[in-house]
């Protein structure tokens, strides 16, 4: 069910945006697709969109903090997606809640043009078909998931306090609030008992260690450490994390390990329930508590964990962006209205540096602090005046002065500001004679000897 395209009208800061999730040919493309752009130009916003349209009362989308970000009853929302055998399916939302909101749904589609049926979620859990006369379908779950940075994982205790997810699509939408961390405990310990009781009683146990297998393969890519390990403790029966020596609970991983190690856990968790159904993660600056180190490995350790999970998420690192060959960027700008604009998606800066992804896809033009941004820009001034007329006594003063102060700083802005001197032709030729000589009498000596 991987999303092929995303169209909506008058939310948040946009007034119309049309993004392209595809290959370039129609097909879908399972990213990672990476939204970017500076603070306020829609990139959470956008996971929403596709949240929105794609949700049920169940998902646990935050509906009434949604409507803040809307703009009157125009406000709306379509996902196009892929289902199996290639056939194209449309899901649609819309903030007009008066009666027979729906024709204007429906008009709206019709006016896109999209291959396939349109459904839009009515509040008795049941689909209204808008490529039918009004026909309302029986539901059918989609295998969504979405995430944001949190340390929702945290020590619960006694398997008592354990309460296991009744489906995996409760509240698999609320972003913040998507991770279960009693379920995800009570799934762990329950892997565990019940492949060690199967395998005692001579019963099949493999499906159990498979799919521990399966999380701790992705745990060891995500974290990159191959000595990384998940076990539960007899008394009380708990999960701990094995980690460079540690035997830790859930409430001692750092926040980086309890943000990514969460929402692994939770998406696997409900993908195991879900009968391994590949489906879509939403990821929302997942990477916030994290080290570089580990923002340069996230993604290629996703994409090879979960290789058939489409994945389309936010970031402000260029670590990340530029980590993954297979990622596709979509960077949002803001024009002088503060209007959100798409542009054009383009691949990943795999192989460029960290500067070059800073300067192409975040507009930072560069490397250094803002004051010493500032000292520069002045500096380079001054060295320009100085390569076209005479300083002033002031000016000279100046120059030397941040000269100095610049190259104090450290030893990349002391070869800027002071470069090493050439020396004159003369004194080279000089040296490379006198250097020449002195090898001839070396050679001679030798031979002497």
């Amino acid at each position: 069910m991987p999303v092929v395209r995303l169209i909506a009208e008058n939310i948040g800061p946009f007034e119309r945006v049309d993004i392209d999730f595809s290959d370039g040919s129609g097909r879908p493309h399972p990213g990672p697709h990476i939204l970017a752009g500076v603070n306020g130009s829609g990139k959470s916003t956008l996971l929403r969109a596709i949240a929105w349209a794609m949700s049920w009362p169940d998902y646990g989308f935050q509906e009434d903090e949604w409507r803040h970000f809307l703009r009157g009853p125009k406000s709306r929302a379509l996902v196009q997606v892929t289902r199996d055998g290639g056939l194209f399916s449309s899901y649609a939302a819309t903030a007009d809640t008066e009666p027979g909101w729906w024709g204007p749904l429906r008009e709206w589609w019709k006016s896109l043009d999209l291959p396939g049926e349109c459904h839009v979620v009515q509040p008795d859990h049941s689909s209204l078909d808008l490529s039918g006369e009004d026909i309302v379908v029986k539901k059918f779950p989609l295998a969504i998931r979405a995430y944001a940075a949190t340390r929702a994982l945290s020590y619960v205790g006694t398997p008592g306090k354990m309460e296991a997810l009744g489906s995996p699509t409760d509240h698999c939408l609320g972003f913040e609030s998507t991770i279960q961390n009693q379920a995800i405990q009570r799934w762990l310990v329950d892997l565990f008992s019940r492949k060690a009781l199967a395998k005692e009683r001579g019963q099949e146990f493999e499906t159990y260690e498979q799919t521990l297998n399966r999380f701790q393969d992705a745990l060891k890519l995500v974290c990159g450490d191959e000595s990384v390990y998940a076990d539960v403790d007899l008394g009380p029966m708990e999960p701990r994390l094995y980690f460079r020596g540690n035997r830790l609970n859930f409430s001692q991983l750092s926040d980086g390990m309890r943000s990514t190690v969460g929402w692994l856990a939770d998406f696997m968790m409900r993908r195991d329930q879900d009968g391994g159904k590949p489906g879509l993660l939403l990821l929302d600056e997942v990477d916030i508590y994290l080290h570089p180190r580990w923002q340069r490995i996230l993604l290629p350790a996703v994409r090879k964990a979960l290789p058939d999970v489409q994945i389309i998420g936010s970031s402000h690192s260029p670590f990340v962006i530029s980590s993954c060959s297979d990622a596709r960027i979509h960077v949002l700008t803001l024009d002088e209205h503060g209007v959100a604009h798409a542009q054009s998606p383009q691949d990943a800066p795999f192989g460029e540096s960290v500067t070059a992804t800073l300067i192409d896809i975040f507009g930072v033009e560069s490397r250094f602090d803002v004051e010493t941004e500032r000292d520069l820009k002045t500096w380079d001034a001054l060295k320009r005046a100085e390569a076209t007329r005479k300083l002033t006594p002031d000016e000279k003063r100046q120059l030397d002065a941040l000269s100095q102060e610049l190259s104090d700083r450290s030893e990349e802005l002391r070869l800027i500001v002071n470069p090493a001197r050439r020396l004159p032709a003369s004194l080279l030729n000089a040296l490379e004679t006198q250097t020449g000589r002195k090898g001839q009498r070396a050679r001679r000596k030798v031979k002497l000897a």
